[in-house]
This record gives C-alpha cells, structure tokens and sequence, in this order.
C-alpha cells in the first residue's frame, strides 16, 4: 500500500503564507477564532474561514489536516495565551484570596471570549472520539500543573497537612469544569449557586489568613 502524500502548497499559497509559512498559518488561525466564536463547533466550516481568512480552503487542509485539526489548534493557541496570563497573576505576591478573586474575574472574561464554550464542545467530542480526547488532555494538563503548584503555596502558606495538593487541585478542577458544563447548558445561578460557590471558596480563604495573622494555626484541617 502506498502512502498519499501531502501536496504541497501552491505558489498563490505559499505567498500568501510568507517566506516561513507562519504569517499565513497565524491569519487562518485568528480567522478560525473568529469564526468558532460568532458560530461555535456546530456551525463551523473550513469554507467559512477561508473566505474570513482570505484564502484558499486548501491552504487551510494543507495546515491543519481536518476541520477538527484547525479547531484544536484555535484552542491550543488561545491555551497558550490565558495559560500566560494565569501564570503572571499567580507570580504575584497578592494574597491568596487576592487570587482567587483574580481568577474567577479571568472566568467571566473566558465566558465572554468563547474560550469555556470551545473547550467544552472539544471536550464532548473527544469523549467519542480518543485522538480528538488525547488533544484536548495534553492541551489542559499544563493548567492543571499550574494550578497544583499554586495551591501547594497555599497549603504550605497556610500550614494545611491533612490534605494533598493533588487531591485539592482534583476537587478544584473537577468542580471548575462541572461548574462550566452547567453554565454551558443555560442552568441558571439559581439552580447552580456557581458564583456563590466560587465566592465562598474567596470567604474561606480569607479566613485562613485572618487565623495566620493572629497566630492560629490551621494544621488540624
């Protein structure tokens, strides 16, 4: 059996894509974030983000392979992005609290950009499909490293011994995407308690340091 290659671009692509390839390969994926965002996973095409982007639909399979390709390396991309700013708000010598609120603040804008609705749709579909899941884990497993790092700050910080980092940052992750599933299929705060949930993670928080401050050590919990 013989292996199909790949052709290459043509020379109206290759112009189109630069000396390197990069600056073309950058327009379809900023096309294909517009895109998933004004028409999610269910009505996305690679012919509507050709005619976004300006080019040729094959440039874009020449890129990215399948739709589904083009739509991991939307969300690798805008990963990336938010994972950095994560990292310098965690960098920074606010209180624990102080972060947490940061952080919720960074959900909303998350919701708002379509980054949550894109990650849950990706999610779905590598339940049914084990190479779009295998995308999708190796996309999220730096957040989750991020964040079982802060939080053993927080517990070292706070002299919590009766729990793990990794059991903490479970719950936290298993509780933050279940919270974003439930948002994404319209339940409403006042089924959810979502935002009061998250709200009373930011009271105990502040607790804790009230009781570090005044000298109270919280090893027991």
């Amino acid at each position: 059996m013989t292996t199909r290659k790949r052709r290459a671009p043509s020379l109206r692509a290759r112009r189109l894509g630069g000396a390197n390839g990069l600056p073309g390969r950058e327009t379809i994926l900023g096309a294909a974030r517009r895109c998933l965002i004004r028409r999610g996973h269910a009505r996305f095409s690679t012919r509507l983000v050709a005619t976004e982007a300006g080019v040729n639909q094959s440039l874009i399979h020449y890129y990215f392979g399948t739709k589904d390709g083009l739509i991991l390396a939307v969300l690798a991309d805008m990963s990336r992005e938010l994972l950095e700013r994560q990292a310098a708000m965690y960098g920074t010598h606010e209180d624990f609290a102080d972060k947490w609120v940061e952080a919720c603040r960074f959900f909303s804008e998350d919701l708002r950009s379509g980054w949550v609705r894109l990650l849950m749709e990706m999610s779905a579909l590598g339940v049914a499909n084990p190479a779009v899941g295998a995308e999708v884990r190796k996309i999220t497993a730096p957040w989750r490293a991020l964040l079982q790092g802060v939080v053993g700050e927080a517990l070292a910080h706070f002299g919590l011994t009766a729990v793990t980092a990794e059991e903490v940052t479970a719950f936290v992750v298993c509780f933050w995407r279940g919270m974003e599933l439930d948002i994404m299929l319209g339940v409403p705060e006042s089924e959810g308690h979502h935002r009061r949930s998250l709200d009373a993670v930011e009271r105990f928080l502040r607790w804790l340091a009230a009781e570090r401050a005044a000298g109270r050590s919280a090893a027991l919990l």
